[in-house]
């Protein structure tokens, strides 16, 4: 894995070339213009730098001479981004000393495979002058590869300019769902971690697990979101759009699926983050519900953007059902309701009912796993 300062004043190629090296564990700073690239990179020393040519400020060749000229950083691996009208420039870019360049429209896979190689270069560079045989890139990328990473920097790049469906900008009414599937999830032993981190290193550990788990149920269609203390609430609901023509239930379940693994990848990050910490192993608790959901508007505070709330008894329930459901390490439970509609895609693990304060009756429920293969 190494460190990536990204340049770009456009947030959606920002947030996809982000994205696209954080899949393959990446960590990327970004910054949306030259000056703040430049700070960024005298203070961490990254191991690339990808930057776009026309930028507010500093451009990309200006950047790209400060750290060529710059004792501690001048060897850093440089890329800069251009649209195909800027090829005829891109020789003043390799003059100054760029080692690649790659055009606009961007291609994430094209992204992957530059930084790829030129940290591969830069790591032979590094052994032949320390005389040490040492193997480029080694970390193994099983920790977030799950079969729909490709589909997903796909939609991401089609979706960065739009707000999140839940978010009801230019929305006059209330709505409602008679039938949606609504996934809980929130991270376990919270009482653990509260203990052994402080307010702010929480509040990191938050920020990354809010982004991992929003960019992961946005790729399967939600169609409203919201951050509850240390969880996360997603509605899936069949709204007719083209690009999530699957069953809300099926979303809702490949998205749960999804967040499991990216818990998976957070070990990574808490270990760099907090390296030595006797802290709890992250974990994830995931937890489905389906039947009628209200979605009611609330006016932004303070003159913010009013948002679309899910409220309900299929609300209610599916946090609840998280919070009671069984501890195992990993578990996804789920409602007979939405058991019934997903079978054939998920593997039935242990099925009980759970009786919930909130409830007379108790409610059948399934702890799943994903089918082998």
């Amino acid at each position: 894995m190494a460190l990536v300062v990204v340049a770009e004043d456009d947030s959606g190629t920002r947030k996809l070339v982000s994205v696209a090296l954080g899949n393959q564990g990446h960590e990327v700073l970004a910054a949306g213009d030259g000056l703040s690239a430049w700070a960024l990179v005298r203070e961490h020393a990254p191991e690339v730098v990808v930057s776009d040519v026309n930028m507010p400020g500093m451009n990309g060749f200006e950047l790209l001479q400060r750290v060529r000229e710059h004792a501690d950083v001048g060897l850093t691996p440089f890329i800069l981004l251009t649209s195909l009208q800027e090829r005829r420039d891109m020789r003043q870019g390799m003059n100054l000393g760029a080692d690649d360049y790659i055009t606009k429209p961007l291609r994430p896979r094209e992204l992957i495979d530059a930084v790829a190689a030129q940290l591969g270069r830069q790591a032979m560079r590094q052994a032949a002058r320390a005389l040490q045989v040492q193997a480029a890139l080694t970390e193994a990328l099983e920790e977030q590869a799950w079969a729909l990473q490709e589909q997903y920097e796909q939609r991401l790049a089609r979706e960065l300019s739009e707000q999140w469906p839940g978010q009801a900008s230019g929305e006059d009414s209330s709505c409602s769902h008679p039938d949606a599937t609504v996934l809980f999830a929130d991270i376990r032993h919270y009482p653990g971690w509260l203990a052994e981190l402080s307010p702010a290193e929480m509040g990191q550990l938050l920020k990354r697990f809010y982004e991992h788990s929003g960019d992961t149920v946005h790729l399967f269609g939600a169609s409203a979101l919201q951050f509850v203390g240390e969880g996360v609430l997603a509605v899936f609901a069949d709204t007719g759009d083209a690009s999530t023509t699957a069953p809300h239930s099926l979303r809702a379940t490949k998205a749960a699926l999804g967040l499991r693994n990216a818990a998976a990848g957070m070990a990574g990050f808490v270990q760099r983050q907090f390296p030595g910490r006797p802290l709890p192993a992250f974990e994830v608790g995931v937890a489905l519900h389906r039947g009628p959901v209200a979605m009611t508007r609330m006016d932004g505070l303070l003159g913010g953007n009013p948002q679309l709330i899910p409220v309900g008894e299929t609300v209610v329930d599916a946090m609840a059902l998280q919070r009671h459901a069984s501890a195992a390490t990993g578990a996804i439970t789920l409602s007979v309701p939405v058991l019934r509609s997903v079978t054939g895609a998920v593997r039935p693990v242990a099925r009980y009912l759970l009786s919930l304060p909130h409830r007379r009756e108790p409610m059948d429920v399934c702890t799943v796993e994903p089918l082998p293969g």
